[in-house]
């Protein structure tokens, strides 16, 4: 019959074992791990998909540029965080979410920068400017008809990707955000003379004044309000002006 101690010493070696048996285990795991991992990492192998929405300036192959990986696309090896920062400092790009979803697609969903309007610069240049400012394009002429013309302000020497900081100009730009577009799209041109007033160019061919360029934004309602009129019943004017409390209309002859 065993003693006492020869039952504890048994039992010591027992767990001992158990122990060394889960380590190993453990160890064996691991290794196979770190293999597989290595393996799914390796140069042509191929796992899930890149879909890329909103913009058709990015492919497949420019987000694995960013990341630096080749072809086959291998999302073990593309970092979704390192791809949504590189296209949210694209100045081409208002903002960019990327995300996985099942099974196995990497989701990029961009959002372009919308051009607002043409301002004036220096060496008799414009630039294509979006809702927050933001200078999209600068050239020699204006090559498209995708935003209304901002006359009256000109700014400096300005480049592809700066932001534009003279303070009428942000305003213009808060009260066109609030607009639909296409309201937007019937704007031809905005003009601010040298006493800061401003004038709303419609394609109907007259203007609508709204005043002071700083106080604009309390009249976004009764601008919107009237576009819808003169929308709606065909008016023909030679102005509108909205400087006053109650619109005033002044018809054509």
């Amino acid at each position: 019959m065993q003693s006492t101690r020869d039952r504890l010493r048994k039992e010591r070696r027992r767990r001992r074992v158990r122990l060394l048996r889960f380590i190993c285990f453990c160890i064996v795991c691991v290794a196979l791990l770190a293999a597989g991992w290595q393996w799914v990492r390796q140069p042509g192998f191929a796992f899930g998909s890149i879909n890329i929405e909103g913009s058709d300036k990015v492919s497949t192959k420019d987000i694995l540029q960013i990341t630096g990986a080749q072809e086959p696309v291998n999302l073990f090896v593309i970092s979704p965080w390192q791809v949504e920062k590189a296209l949210t400092h694209d100045v081409r790009f208002e903002k960019a979410d990327v995300a996985y979803s099942w099974p196995g697609v990497m989701r990029v969903k961009i959002t372009e920068r919308r051009p607002a309007i043409y301002l004036a610069c220096s060496y008799k240049g414009y630039a294509k400017v979006d809702y927050n400012g933001v200078v999209m394009q600068v050239s020699d002429g204006i090559k498209d008809a995708n935003a209304p013309i901002l006359s009256g302000v000109v700014t400096g020497n300005i480049y592809f990707g700066d932001k534009i900081t003279e303070k009428q100009v942000q305003v213009i730009l808060e009260f066109l955000s609030q607009l639909d577009s296409d309201v937007v799209a019937h704007i031809s041109e905005i003009a601010v003379d040298k006493d800061s007033n401003v004038k709303f160019y419609l394609q109907y061919g007259y203007p609508i004044l709204l005043g002071n360029v700083y106080n604009i934004m309390d009249k976004i309602n009764l601008f919107v309000t009237v576009f819808n009129e003169i929308k709606a019943k065909n008016i023909r004017a030679e102005f509108i002006d909205l400087t006053f409390t109650k619109p005033y209309i002044k018809l054509k002859q």
